[in-house]
């Protein structure tokens, strides 16, 4: 077994419940199993949970005009300016972006077979520090922070024939602290922490009534009274590999949005987004006016001035930055853009020009402020150079946030349901940064259960969104989540001007590669194995080239290849035998679906791995690091394409006669997947089904026709991806999750989803 192995729990003591990918090592204050989520959400028969999203909206209603808790949100009367500012919102993206063609139909916000899915209660205690003046919350409730309900969107349209999830999340925010109730924070936090204890295993309908029940649960007293925020983060387009011009191997961009009760209007109105610097009320540009120009670069002034504060860089170097209303600098939308996390500039407010008017602080304003701070004596724990100061700073942004160690700019997508085909699913709920967090933010319910007031920003402070604490190094050492494969790390002479010591662990032999180079991120890299190969390993190194801000280029400098695709030159000799090794690429090619060459079909329109990734053509001889997946394969999209036109395509057509084979990367909660990849549910098979499930696969490929249909010939049973799993994997049990690009899972993508009917004219 190899040394990163070590980390993996064997295979076959996996359990093939969702419980079995979260380590205890990483479990925290959360509720994330899509049964218990179900129970509180939408419980059968009634769908009318007392966390249904609908109903939670609609609290503040009075109870003759509420609809049906089940709804369609966007539907409901309390939300239209959400939906005519989100509708114009991607009309508005997609224009900017030209990227009209192929993406989500705007009827789905407003289809009736359309709503939102409970994913996630995510405990925040740990952002007591926001101390929002139009909350309307009192300071004791400031005091104990928030809880935040996630949910997904969802439709089901042409008779239940046609239903995926959407790259669609909606935050409902609330105090942590109920209104009402009659309860302190301490017991709050003590019921919380008494939920994270190991107990004796429950059913998902014991689980649910537990923390909802009056004298113990968690959830006990919350309210839709009480509603803070509702936080939305959608895609608002995404280009295919074959359209993609920034060799990035796709390009999507996800709309964030905040909305607040205002209870004049009765209605959910835009808000500011916290700590998100709007770059066009600080920066000039050639349209404005000289008048105009000259208050933004006031404003400007007065930002950089409140960022050299002593207290504010206190703040800044904790990760408690709060950047004040009054300086009118505040957007009140935000786009980030995926993949490549920090190396693009659109995600960084802050961005690095290198001087020039388009920065919004210089690095010799960062200079001064940091003298400034040494001069007052500020203890720094996080912050030693300018790119520390710079790189906090923008972590501290919504765009900056959501794309560091995320999956596809989400945190928590969420874990599908049972029912959800495995190729369409989830299986780890929430991302790297995620999980990494999760000791922290136990360490502060449990402070605060414990008897502590309102904890100090050095009590309440986070490490940067890339890597978690040094100081949980130990208790997650089980773990690859610092330092380990996949990890985020610095180059050597980085670390030595820095204060983020993050090099990779010698204990497991890896070291710290840049997959990409780029002046937007510099010096930061991915732990991989030193000398040594495993699947899931990168296979291309590049640069980012940004001429100005927002307008990133990919170029790859390694392994020279004569076109996109991986050379078989850059692939490890001796793979197992009557298996090889193949090598995904991340730009298009478009290749011949129909060549006589099997090798030139396997290659026919495919790209989008970032990177690039290792992997084996069959499930044979399979290393422990790596367990066996059915992935999106030739002729999936074109399939994808048919369920527009042809009401006899589904979605589950196309995943059982396009999907192929593959020796993939294994994941979980503790073992994650590199950056801008997401653990999906594997497949399924057992001992007792495998061979079953072969058997009815390989039937109805070579029998319905389909398969011919959309890559214009018959099925080959010798192409690649088509040989049995051998027995020594299926004996594993093996019910790890899959490492695959979020945009090869139909849900993460929002083009090619079957539009539902336009809505009748008013």
């Amino acid at each position: 077994m190899i040394a990163c192995a070590a980390l993996l729990l064997p295979a076959s003591s996996r359990s093939a419940d969702y419980s079995g990918a979260i380590p205890p090592a990483v479990r925290g204050p959360f509720v994330s199993d899509p049964a218990v989520l179900a129970e509180l959400d939408c419980p059968a028969p009634l769908c009318n949970g007392p966390l249904n999203f609908a109903r939670l909206m609609q609290a503040r209603v009075p109870p003759k005009s509420r609809q049906r808790a089940a709804g369609n949100p966007f539907t409901l009367p309390i939300s239209a300016r959400i939906l005519s500012i989100v509708t114009g919102d991607l009309q508005d993206l997609r224009v900017i972006a030209n990227a009209t063609e192929g993406q989500l139909s705007p009827n789905f916000l407003t289809d009736p077979g359309s709503r939102v899915d409970l994913v996630g209660v995510i405990n925040r205690m740990d952002r007591q520090f926001i101390r929002d003046p139009t909350s309307g919350l009192t300071p004791t409730q400031l005091d104990c922070g928030e809880v935040s309900l996630i949910y997904r969107f969802s439709y089901s349209i042409r008779d239940g024939k046609q239903a995926s999830r959407l790259p669609v999340t909606l935050n409902l925010v609330f105090p942590a602290l109920p209104s009402r109730a009659g309860i302190t924070c301490r017991e709050i936090a003590r019921r919380w922490a008494d939920e994270m204890e190991p107990r004796t295993p429950r059913s998902p309908k014991r689980q649910a009534a537990d923390l909802r029940n009056r004298d113990r649960g968690a959830l006990a007293f919350l309210n839709g009274r009480d509603l803070i925020r509702v936080e939305l983060n959608m895609q608002a387009y995404r280009k295919s590999a074959s359209t993609d011009t920034t060799n990035f191997g796709t390009e999507a961009a996800y709309l964030i949005r905040v909305f607040k009760w205002d209870e004049k209007s009765g209605l959910f109105l835009p808000e500011f987004l916290r700590d998100q610097i709007d770059r066009d009320k600080v920066l000039c540009s050639a349209s404005d006016s000289a008048g105009d120009c000259a208050a933004k670069k006031a404003r400007r002034e007065r930002l950089v001035a409140f960022l050299s504060r002593p207290d504010v860089i206190a703040s800044i170097d904790k990760g408690t930055l709060e950047v004040s209303y009054g300086l009118g600098v505040l957007a009140v939308r935000a786009v980030s853009r995926s993949p490549g996390g920090f190396h693009r500039s659109k995600n960084q407010p802050y961005w690095n020009a290198g001087g020039g008017d388009q920065d919004v602080i210089t690095d010799a304003e960062i200079e001064r402020a940091l003298a400034t701070a040494r001069k007052a004596r500020v203890p720094l724990s996080f912050i030693k150079s300018v790119d520390d100061f710079r790189m906090r700073l923008n972590e501290s942004s919504c765009t900056g946030c959501h794309q560091i160690r995320a999956i596809a700019g989400f945190h928590f997508p969420g874990a599908d349901r049972p029912e959800t085909p495995s190729v369409n699913a989830v299986l780890v709920a929430g991302s790297p940064h995620f999980y990494g967090d999760q000791p922290r933010r136990a360490d502060i319910v449990k402070r605060m259960a414990g008897g502590s007031r309102r904890l100090s920003e050095y009590q309440l402070a986070t490490s940067y969104s890339a890597r978690p604490m040094a100081r949980y190094a130990e208790r997650l050492a089980s773990t690859q989540l610092v330092g380990g494969w996949g990890s985020t790390c610095l180059m050597p002479d980085t670390i030595a001007a820095s204060r983020r010591n993050w090099p990779c662990r010698s204990d497991l032999r890896l070291s710290c590669v840049q997959l990409f180079r780029s002046k937007n991120d510099p010096g930061a890299g991915t732990c991989v194995p030193d000398q040594r190969h495993e699947i899931g390993d990168p296979l291309q190194r590049g640069d980012v080239v940004t001429a100005s801000y927002a307008t990133d280029q990919y170029v790859r400098t390694a392994p020279e290849s004569a076109d996109t695709r991986i050379p078989d030159s850059a692939l490890p000799p001796n793979p197992p035998p009557n298996n090889s090794y193949y090598g995904s690429h991340q730009e298009f090619f478009i290749g011949n679906i129909a060549s006589p060459d099997r090798a030139a079909r396997r290659d026919a329109l495919t790209g989008g791995f970032p990177a690039g990734m290792l992997r084996f053509s069959e499930c044979l001889g399979l290393p422990e690091e790596s367990t066996c997946s059915l992935i999106a394969s030739s002729g999936f999209n074109s399939c994808i394409a048919k369920l527009a036109t042809d009401p006899t395509y589904t979605i589950n057509t196309c995943f059982e006669n396009f999907t192929s084979y593959a020796g993939m990367r294994a994941c979980d909660a503790g073992s994650p997947c590199r950056d801008d990849y997401i653990c999906v549910r594997p497949m399924g098979y057992t001992p007792e089904t495998a061979d079953r499930l072969y058997d009815e696969r390989r039937q109805r490929l070579t029998t319905t026709g389909t398969f011919k249909a959309i890559n214009g010939r018959d099925y080959d049973p010798d192409d690649f991806g088509q040989q049995r799993p051998d027995a020594a994997w299926v004996q594993r049990n093996d019910q790890r999750g899959v490492c695959i690009p979020p945009y090869f899972v139909f849900q993460f993508r929002s083009d090619g989803h079957p539009a539902p009917p336009a809505p009748p004219a008013q």
